[in-house]
């Protein structure tokens, strides 16, 4: 058996890829922070990872454009991002949390 483990930039660069084929949103880009991570000097992520007992939990922070049905959205791009991590890296996925952190208009730095 082969034994190997996946860093979580690596993961978020696969969701990023997974992400380009779902239109209409895109992970942000590190523009929103709070109060905390500006003080502290952390950066904000487009995503975080959680791995617990061989099974992985994974929240993105998205922007939509302007217009696009969020909720069909949010379903468009847990439905990819779970089955794209299944089928390429053999995880087990709990979940694929959705926060939506800013809308843009199109041509705004548009998703």
């Amino acid at each position: 058996m082969v034994e190997y483990d996946l860093s979580d930039p690596a993961i978020i660069e696969t969701i990023t890829l997974t992400l380009e084929g779902v239109e209409g949103v895109r992970l942000t880009s590190g523009g929103v922070r709070s109060v905390g991570e500006v003080l502290s000097g952390r950066r904000n992520r487009p995503g975080r990872i959680t791995r617990e007992n061989g099974r992985i939990r994974v929240e993105l922070q998205l922007v939509a454009r302007y217009g696009e049905p969020l909720h069909g959205l949010a379903e468009s791009v847990q439905r990819s991002v779970h089955d794209v991590l299944t089928a390429t890296t053999g995880l087990k996925v709990e979940a694929v949390d959705v926060i939506f952190v800013d809308v843009v208009a199109e041509g705004e730095d548009a998703a």
